[in-house]
């Protein structure tokens, strides 16, 4: 099949991939509207301080990588669709939420929705790996992580329209159950028939010699430590959007303004996941850690930066835009690094140890920067970068001494 037949949605965009891709994007439709009210509701309108934002984010992903790392070995043992659905059901927890005014009843049901996130995540990008083409599976991750984000776009912007009209903010949280319901409903639909060309992939790699197999499968799992512990020193930067948000709106007084930050990370981060995709990267190994960490890093100096010398709204839009193609980069290849050096076997373990890393580092990150940032907001995005730099000098020092780029 030619480059172009495949590019024209032949080849890669199979009925299966476009069904999981549209349940991430009705997904991020629903929980994104949450991630980008629920800080301004827990900090302004409720007048808890930041230090307990971070604290429900630090058990949301903390105790979430447990649930990636239990999804993930369920999904190699188990119906991947069952495991996905199951966790994708739950989601709508963050939603009802807001039934309940007191801030632990709140603040549970906020984290229970995000371990179902973490504990269907794993299976859902095993169950896409399976039913795709290998050969374009960058294009793939690229295509999935822009519908998912676009859905987070579409999130923002009716979030601003129901601001802007004066709807309360946990109105605008209770109404995101709708997408995500419809989100699972896209998941039932999809289908769990290998590709053939998974199929084949996998059946030439099981009649490789055995000597090569296994001096390729030990440098492998050298590599796939390395870039475990990498995502999980970048997860110590990698802090939620709710902190720029705050940031924002507290600097122009104003709550649209913040949640419009939230819109132009999504909005870049789409793009970028689908462009690098497309380009189908000869280095993704390299592109990681230029156009992810170090990227990341770059912008949350921006962000501090304009926050401490008052360099307005431009540049903090700068910086989120900056995070925006760093995180592109990141959702794109990380995980298809971990399917690549992953056994076929193996792939929703794989995928769980990569989501389980982000999440601990994420558990750390927001209780340090809600720490940092209710004494020193610059200092928090200070914070950030240096961790983000060391997560790229560790993958720069491993493809030097493995030549992967």
């Amino acid at each position: 099949m030619s480059q172009a037949t495949a590019a024209s949605g032949g080849g890669w965009l199979t009925r299966d991939v476009l069904l999981l891709s549209m349940s991430a994007c009705f997904a991020d439709m629903g929980y994104q509207a949450v991630t980008a009210v629920f800080p301004l509701l827990i900090v302004i309108d409720l007048g808890e301080p930041a230090y307990v934002y971070g604290l429900l984010l630090a058990l949301s992903f903390g105790v979430g990588s447990l649930f990636s790392l239990v999804g993930g070995n369920l999904g190699d043992t188990h119906s991947k669709k069952a495991v996905s659905l199951a966790g994708n059901l739950l989601i709508p927890l963050m939603s009802v939420s807001v039934l309940f005014p007191n801030i632990v009843f709140m603040g549970a049901l906020f984290v229970f929705g995000w371990w179902a996130r973490y504990f269907r995540t794993p299976t859902r990008r095993a169950w896409l790996v399976e039913v795709s083409d290998p050969a374009y599976r960058s294009k793939v991750f690229g295509f999935l992580h822009a519908l998912d984000v676009g859905g987070g776009m579409v999130a923002v912007i009716y979030s601003i329209v129901l601001v802007l009209l004066g709807a309360p903010l946990d109105d605008i949280v209770f109404v995101t159950a709708i997408p995500i319901l419809v989100s699972s409903l896209a998941l039932a639909l999809a289908r769990t028939k290998p590709h053939p060309a998974f199929l084949a992939a996998s059946a030439k790699a099981a009649r490789e010699p055995p000597q090569s197999g296994e001096r390729q499968e030990k440098e492998n799992r050298f590599i796939f430590r390395w870039l475990l512990v990498s995502a999980t020193l970048f997860g110590f930067s990698y802090y939620a959007l709710g902190f720029p948000i705050v940031t924002v709106a507290q600097s122009q007084g104003s709550a649209v303004f913040g949640i419009l930050t939230f819109g132009i990370y999504l909005g870049v981060s789409a793009g970028a996941g689908y462009l690098l995709g497309s380009v189908r990267s000869r280095r993704p190994f390299r592109t990681l850690w230029t156009l992810g960490y170090l990227l990341a890093a770059l912008s949350s100096l921006v962000i501090g930066a304009s926050y401490a010398f008052h360099f307005g709204l431009g540049v903090y839009y700068l910086g989120a835009a900056g995070l925006g193609f760093a995180t592109g980069s990141v959702e794109t290849f990380e995980p298809v690094l971990t399917s690549t050096l992953s056994k076929t076997g193996k792939l929703s373990s794989g995928l769980g140890w990569l989501s389980s890393s982000r999440a601990l580092g994420l558990f750390t990150s927001n209780i340090v920067m809600g720490a940092i940032f209710t004494f020193s907001q610059f200092g928090s995005y200070v914070y950030a970068a240096a961790l983000a730099v060391c997560a790229a000098v560790i993958l720069l020092a491993v493809e030097l001494k493995t030549k992967i780029s």
